[in-house]
């Protein structure tokens, strides 16, 4: 479970929360709307703890997040955002050196879960043997996304995912993430597909209020 409980911040001399509280249950769904600027992406990082609030609490699992247990739980959570810088070289390389870092070693890497995925996100097997830097805007997004499943956290923070797509595969990922029922989705978007899910929704105004 994530509960936001009375969050306030100010950044640079504006308000973009006051008195925030919303919560979200263990497999939930929130879709966070509102104008560009108006505090969605950083109310994701403060889920991440790279922003603490000026007020007010957020706590997952039951634990408030601080300065001494954020990358505890960080290990939770699965950021996904439209403008991911996500390395050089060939794609199966990439993927392959996330698996070597210190907290996914405990995670093998199965090729086969691989080409499934890139399967399902309509990319080809070859993707692998692509360098990184010859892929689309939306491949890399795909990609992305792919990595983050093989990781298989409880929680997904998805900052704008289907931004970079055509319509078929936004209807492809939306219905992707809306059928793992077993995992809390957290979205933020100006898409109107993912507003087509009738996912619990808060608005971010620009003074800092929601509804």
């Amino acid at each position: 479970m994530i509960r936001l409980e009375n969050i306030s911040l100010t950044i640079d001399g504006r308000r973009l929360f006051d008195q925030l509280s919303v919560e979200v249950p263990a497999g939930g769904r929130l879709l966070i709307s509102g104008e560009s600027g108006s505090g969605k992406t950083t109310l994701l990082r403060m889920l991440l703890g790279f922003i603490l609030p000026d007020q007010g609490k957020v706590v997952i699992d039951g634990e408030v997040l601080r300065l001494d247990n954020v990358w505890q739980l960080r290990q939770k959570m699965a950021y996904v955002s439209q403008e991911m810088q996500i390395g050089r070289g060939r794609v199966e390389g990439f993927i392959k050196e996330v698996f070597r870092f210190k907290n996914n070693r405990i995670i093998n890497y199965e090729r086969e879960k691989v080409l499934a995925l890139l399967e399902d996100f309509q990319l080809g097997q070859n993707t692998l043997e692509k360098d990184m830097e010859e892929l689309s805007g939306g491949e890399l997004q795909r990609v992305a996304i792919i990595v983050t499943l093989l990781l298989n956290r409880q929680i997904y923070l998805l900052d704008e995912v289907t931004s970079a797509l055509d319509q078929s595969l936004k209807e492809m990922i939306v219905n992707y993430f809306a059928n793992m029922k077993d995992k809390t989705l957290i979205i933020s978007s100006h898409d109107k597909i993912w507003q087509e899910q009738r996912f619990p929704t808060i608005n971010i105004g620009k003074n800092g209020s929601s509804s």
